[in-house]
């Protein structure tokens, strides 16, 4: 093809490619082709105005196309008539998708002597792994000096890269396969050899929505900015810059050690590496530079490359990068900061002590006296303790997940919030991000919490003077230096000893620990409760969940026993009032 482009335009031009009639072919999918053209000194251009952008080219392909106006059609002939060259290229049309037709309305109007055949060629024998690819050396040498040559040139889409088979994927492989379309900034369709084809999320992060799924979107999820106009147009944003990105690149498609290949709706989850510069070497990971550039956020699972991740996204953040550039989290309005008269702490169990019953002075929240303890091996309690501190090591421990957004509809109407805040800060005396961790199973565990499910939280903290709410897997020393608190809710994985070596020096610079546990998992070997018992063993504090659980049939949310509600305070403590 580009001896045709050099024979007819002599090796230099510019050719425009027709994107304006709801094309398949784009210049995305077509990407090695285009770097090729234009590394043989052509320029290629989109156009989705064709009749009006031809006056500036030499050339333009038109590849299977909808409807051409009149006016477009007599601007083609007029193109034609002054010594433009048009390039149209048909498929099979056996979906009866009229691009054919079309085709030869063009070809029609223009008065050339050919028609396309509506028909589809295959070859058993010939092709390219499939029959409906085929192939040929059958050349009109005599006729046509068109067949020397190189090799057709480089580009981002990996010229003659064999697609791997994808019908059965398995974690520490590497598939390479082909972007066939871009559904949005974060999910992409990919195919492998046979035609098989995969839905691909791409893993760690999350794009706005666009227009078309903006029901979808939780404006809360992204730290300051208000305004969903503003993200849908980022989300369009994003999947432009992905289409130009991705579309029809081959790419390898790797999974990562920490997630499952597939999420709920079935779509896998996968890291993309593609060659983003156009050398042939597939070397930038698409997911990190999703976030680096701007487009996305960290979305906050378990994935290894989590923190790595985050990092990108706070420098991303600190540039004002793309979605960014409206973000103003110090300038947020207040957000459920109200003086504490009630807190919610559903399926609590109570809090003891390892020698039994905790002192009075360590427990600024207790039940009402309306509740009941079921006990299973655990300390009683006339009014059970639901939240107690230690205060020699800057620990509480919280007997019920009261920040997990699923209770959100149920909470909304009380101050835990505010409690929790005055807690962090009457315990310790950082004032950096809080942490909350998702490195040890939390993520994905109904009765545990990662920043995924603490987005109310992340909203009201925002609002406390741009108070930032960060997911944290790796617990390092480093990683939580200067760290305001970490929230710790039940794991499901065992912290290591250099783990818990790095929480105790945490708490010994002044950082928070907040213990969340529960009086239910969903799991139990390991068992997550005893867990969290352990991590509080590892800071030195003799603070452990009690084997109990409370409920309180006349104090609660929507009438639910499990659902606890009190406002049995030690006011001693100073955690009543505004954060503010």
């Amino acid at each position: 093809m580009l001896n045709v482009f050099d024979s007819d335009l002599g090796g230099s031009g510019t050719i425009l490619w027709d994107e304006g009639h709801g094309q398949y072919w784009t210049t995305g999918r077509c990407s090695t082709f285009v770097s090729a053209a234009e590394s043989a000194g052509y320029d290629v251009q989109t156009t989705f105005d064709v009749a009006n952008d031809l006056s500036g080219a030499d050339a333009v392909v038109i590849t299977s196309p909808g409807d051409f106006a009149t006016y477009e059609l007599s601007a083609l002939f007029d193109f034609v008539d002054a010594g433009g060259a048009v390039y149209l290229f048909d498929e099979s049309d056996y979906r009866n998708y009229d691009e054919t037709e079309n085709l030869n309305d063009i070809a029609g109007y223009l008065q050339l002597g050919f028609r396309f055949n509506d028909d589809q060629v295959v070859d058993d024998s010939t092709n390219d792994g499939n029959f409906y690819e085929p192939v040929t050396g059958a050349f009109n040498t005599a006729a046509f000096d068109y067949f020397g040559g190189g090799d057709g040139g480089g580009g981002g889409g990996g010229g003659g890269d064999q697609l791997d088979d994808i019908s059965s994927l398995q974690k520490g492989t590497t598939y390479t396969v082909q972007v066939t379309s871009v559904a949005d900034g974060d999910t992409a369709t990919v195919e492998g050899v046979n035609g098989n084809t995969e839905s691909v999320r791409v893993l760690g992060v999350d794009t706005p929505e666009t227009p078309g799924n903006a029901s979808a979107e939780e404006v809360d999820e992204w730290e300051g900015i208000g305004s969903i106009d503003y993200l849908q147009s980022e989300g369009t944003a994003a999947k432009n810059w992905a289409t130009g990105e991705l579309d029809g690149a081959v790419v390898d498609l790797f999974f990562d050690t920490e997630e499952p290949i597939r999420d709920p709706f079935d779509r896998v989850l996968g890291y993309l590496r593609y060659d983003r510069t156009g050398d042939g070497t597939r070397n930038t990971l698409y997911n990190r530079r999703l976030i680096e550039e701007g487009y996305a956020r960290v979305y906050d699972s378990s994935l290894a490359k989590h923190d790595a991740f985050v990092d990108a996204e706070v420098t991303a953040r600190d540039a004002g990068r793309q979605v960014w550039r409206q973000s103003d989290p110090a300038n947020s309005t207040e957000f459920r900061d109200r003086t504490v008269q009630e807190v919610f702490v559903p399926i609590p169990s109570s809090v003891r002590t390892t020698g039994g019953a905790v002192a009075d002075g360590r427990v600024p929240v207790r039940a009402e006296s309306t509740a009941t303890q079921q006990l299973s091996g655990g300390v009683s309690y006339d009014q059970p303790p639901l939240v107690a501190v230690d205060e020699s090591v800057n620990t509480a421990m919280i007997g019920g997940p009261s920040l997990d957004e699923f209770y959100d509809s149920d909470a909304s109407g009380y101050e835990q919030f505010t409690f929790v805040s005055n807690l962090i800060d009457y315990l310790g005396s950082n004032t950096g991000p809080v942490y909350i961790d998702g490195g040890h199973g939390q993520f994905g565990h109904i009765y545990s919490q990662s920043a995924e499910d603490a987005v109310q939280y992340l909203r009201h903290l925002e609002g406390e003077g741009g108070i930032q709410l960060r997911g944290v897997n790796d617990i390092t020393a480093s990683r939580l230096s200067g760290g305001r608190a970490l929230i710790v809710t039940l794991p499901t994985v065992a912290y290591t000893a250099a783990e818990l070596d790095a929480l105790s020096t945490f708490v010994s610079n002044g950082g928070s620990l907040i213990l969340v546990g529960a009086n239910r998992t969903d799991t139990s070997n390991p068992d997550p409760r005893a867990l969290l018992d352990d991590v509080a063993a590892g800071v030195g504090t003799d603070l452990r969940l009690n084997g109990d659980s409370v409920s309180d049939s006349s104090n609660n949310a929507n009438g639910d026993p499990d659902y606890l509600t009190t406002a049995n305070f030690d006011t001693s403590f100073p955690l009543f009032d505004k954060f503010a």
